[in-house]
């Protein structure tokens, strides 16, 4: 019944408005452009107004200005940094712990190249153990995410040269300014 119901509405909405007489009674035609010689005009749009008489078919416009008449100059864009990243990743997330020390990390970096080194940069070692074994002590260390083993009096790597070892200190040598460092390491076990 419900179908039945709403097939009739849409029928009698469609019978209704094929049979439904204008407004006006006239027919409006298409707009018509005209052309100035004048300095260029901001575009208006084409509004239809009842004709005069009842028997006219046409419908008068209001002027638009040609296409010769439109300003076609290109300009300059805005600089991008003004104009923002639109398609920059948003979130309303805090920072993560990482991403605070890769920002850190690389101001750091920054600073680093932006003045000459005064001195030494800190020890790249972190200490891992040690290892004795007939007399001999051999020194675990983890240089750029690589195990190293030295011993005093080796070279560490390009840089650095293991220069003694005392108590619970690590004695390095950084050569290309030959100037001591100390790493301390903790207690022997």
């Amino acid at each position: 019944m419900r179908k039945i119901v709403i097939g009739a509405a849409a029928v009698a909405t469609l019978l209704a408005a094929w049979f439904a007489p204008d407004q006006d009674g006239g027919v409006v035609g298409p707009a018509a452009a005209t052309t100035r010689e004048t300095t260029p005009a901001p575009v208006a749009t084409a509004i239809a107004t009842p004709p005069a008489d009842a028997t006219s078919t046409a419908a008068a416009t209001t002027p638009v200005p040609a296409a010769d008449n439109v300003d076609l100059q290109i300009h300059p864009r805005v600089a991008d940094d003004e104009m923002g990243n639109v398609f920059a990743k948003q979130s309303w997330a805090p920072e993560t712990p990482k991403k605070i020390m890769m920002d850190q990390a690389q101001a750091q970096q920054a600073a680093q190249q932006a003045s000459p080194p005064s001195g030494p940069p800190t020890l790249p070692f972190q200490f891992m153990g040690r290892f004795t074994d007939e007399g001999k002590t051999a020194y675990f260390l983890q240089v750029d995410g690589q195990n190293v083993v030295a011993r005093p009096g080796e070279k560490v790597n390009d840089s650095y040269l293991l220069d003694s070892v005392s108590g619970n200190t690590m004695n390095f040598v950084y050569l290309p300014l030959n100037q001591k460092q100390t790493l301390v390491v903790g207690d022997a076990n």
